[in-house]
């Protein structure tokens, strides 16, 4: 009985200790399950910096027909939930093999019409990408190199839809994220 109150004593201690800790402000170092944690005592950021794909993970093995979970990991943004002020700009470091596009609030994913596509442009075999108008702000050429920064600014509230154009990408990895702008 003393050994278990001695267990419940230290947990109660952690705990009490572990609500003292400040909020950070929102990076990729503060981010839960790809969802940004915003610091709610200084309101959102001016800006955030984004990965958009991650080259550094998985590994380079396909088998035929199917893709491994390298995949997903590879395939992904990071925070998947953007959180910024109006006015904010949000910094996109694009790897390799991706081509993003953002869309005005409103636009759900499943509003994206993946039968309109045209070929990537690239000089060898590669998946079509999507080219779906309706609603979209920008977009940027697809990377075929080193990573690159697609600066995007929001002077507007609402929440815009970014998506990798590429089609297995978004319709097979979900390869999209939100920008809320408060």
């Amino acid at each position: 009985m003393r050994n278990r109150l001695s267990v419940v004593s230290l947990c109660g201690v952690l705990v009490a200790s572990c609500g003292d800790q400040p909020l950070e402000p929102a990076s990729l170092s503060s981010d839960v399950d790809g969802v940004a944690v915003a610091a709610a005592r200084s309101g959102p950021p001016m800006s955030v910096t984004v990965e958009f794909g991650r080259n550094a993970l998985g590994t380079d093995f396909f088998p035929p027909g199917e893709h491994d979970a390298s995949f997903h990991a590879k395939d992904a943004i990071r925070p998947r939930a953007i959180v910024i002020a109006a006015g904010g700009t949000v910094d996109f470091v694009v790897a390799s093999f991706h081509k993003p596009a953002l869309y005005e609030p409103g636009i759900e994913p499943e509003d994206i019409d993946t039968s309109l596509l045209e070929d990537a442009g690239a000089p060898f075999p590669f998946p079509p990408v999507i080219n779906d108008p309706a609603g979209r702000i920008a977009r940027r050429p697809l990377n075929l190199g080193a990573p690159v920064v697609w600066s995007q600014t929001f002077p507007e509230p609402g929440r815009y839809l970014v998506i990798c154009e590429v089609l297995p990408h978004f319709a097979v990895a979900k390869m999209y994220a939100w920008v809320v702008v408060k």
